[in-house]
């Protein structure tokens, strides 16, 4: 996004405020916004389209994909938005452009991004339906319209409390809302940058969220000798919780199976990628010249014996049973040097806990509803990295399906 990183180099400064932003809004007042993330799973339910014999085929990306991109969209720009299909559909198209054209810019000395990038990032994507200019110039309007309407409240008395301050309120946050008034109020930012954080945090919640549920109902459908137990579990939890944040904290085989999900099918292979601003000598004499790429093979020691027992096969158990015996780190938002799905440290990921809920909550929902077949003519197997997938970042095996049919 022109304008979003500083011309001196290195992370504009609203990139810097928004996990703080996040941990203060999103997890510590998670339950402000499960009301509309069930309302998201049931609207994207409500689209299902079932045939003769009462069965609906689903691509496993896709309805993740979907669903996320749904549920996700309420909690950053609000409600209408979230059910406008023209800014949904430019949501995921612009996201998996990204995906495409990314890496292939890392390639393109910086002096020449200026002038290549547009080209390069119209290349990298011939061929797919993600064209990254249009989907991002619909997203730009509605941005716009969305800042409009913040405007015009804030101008009404009473619009805004007199700090600007989210968490005096007890609705949901809405993220664009929060760094848009900033921006205005106390001039923490231009609007450029705010824009640019918005199609960064669409990709950071809406892909790698839509990537582990896509990994979740691939192994449903493969692994179904775990549908009874976690529909047991679902059930009886939901019976005493009923779909709210305790429910999802009760869940602790569905906890399992999704951590085993996200360690063998990560959304990428390399974790913390970076890039040396500056040369940096380590202790042991070795230097990393500026423009270094620096990064956790965090794919390979997922499935690593070091860490892992029998670590290629899927044990949706896997983390129940380390907790039985004393492990610490073994709940899905938990972090680890063995689990880096969320990253670690400062930078691990502020919206893993509403990633987790979401996930929790429309498998839940699925297997209430649902039972969960494989594919016609073996549409649930083969792999889960799709043929697009380039360098670290994995591309989704658009192919994969599941059946969904009605319980009785």
């Amino acid at each position: 996004m022109p304008g979003y990183f500083p011309p001196g180099g290195g992370w504009p400064a609203v990139a810097k405020t928004t996990p703080g932003v996040i941990r203060g809004t999103v997890h510590k007042h998670l339950d402000r916004y499960i009301p509309s993330m069930n309302e998201a799973i049931q609207t994207q339910l409500r689209a299902l389209s079932f045939d003769e014999s009462d069965e609906c085929t689903i691509s496993c990306f896709e309805f993740a994909y979907s669903v996320v991109a749904r549920s996700g969209s309420y909690a950053m720009v609000g409600k209408r938005l979230a059910n406008n299909e023209e800014y949904l559909k430019a949501v995921k198209e612009h996201i998996l452009g990204m995906i495409m054209t990314t890496r292939v810019q890392f390639l393109v000395p910086d002096r020449l991004k200026r002038y290549l990038g547009g080209i390069i990032s119209r290349l990298a994507t011939i061929g797919t339906r993600w064209d990254m200019h249009a989907s991002r110039k619909i997203l730009l309007k509605h941005f716009d319209a969305r800042a409009a309407e913040y405007r015009d409240e804030m101008a009404c008395p009473g619009g805004i409390n007199d700090k600007g301050d989210p968490k005096s309120t007890d609705k949901p946050v809405e993220i664009f809302r929060w760094l848009f008034e900033s921006s205005v109020l106390h001039h923490r930012w231009s609007y450029s940058e705010v824009l640019g954080e918005m199609l960064l945090l669409q990709f950071a919640f809406i892909y790698t969220t839509g990537y582990a549920l896509y990994g979740a109902l691939a192994e449903l459908a493969r692994q179904p000798e775990y549908i009874q137990p976690l529909r047991d579990e679902v059930e009886a939890v939901f019976a005493n919780y009923g779909a709210t944040v305790p429910a999802c904290n009760q869940m602790i085989l569905l906890d399992s199976f999704l951590k085993e999900c996200q360690r063998l099918h990560p959304p990428a292979a390399i974790s913390a990628h970076r890039v040396c601003v500056k040369a940096l000598e380590f202790s042991n004499g070795i230097i990393l010249k500026p423009g270094t790429h620096v990064g956790v093979p965090s794919s390979w020691i997922q499935r690593s014996s070091a860490y892992y027992e029998d670590p290629e096969t899927f044990d949706g158990y896997r983390f129940v049973k380390r907790a039985a015996a004393g492990a610490t780190n073994t709940s899905l938002v938990d972090l680890g040097p063995d689990y880096l799905v969320f990253g670690m440290g400062v930078h691990a990921c502020p919206g893993r806990w509403m990633a987790s809920a979401l996930m929790k909550l429309v498998i839940a929902e699925l297997l209430i509803r649902f039972d969960i077949l494989p594919g016609a003519e073996g549409s649930s197997q083969g792999p889960l990295i799709g043929s697009l997938s380039f360098e670290e970042f994995y591309v989704p095996n658009f192919g994969l399906k599941v059946r969904l049919r009605p319980r009785v």
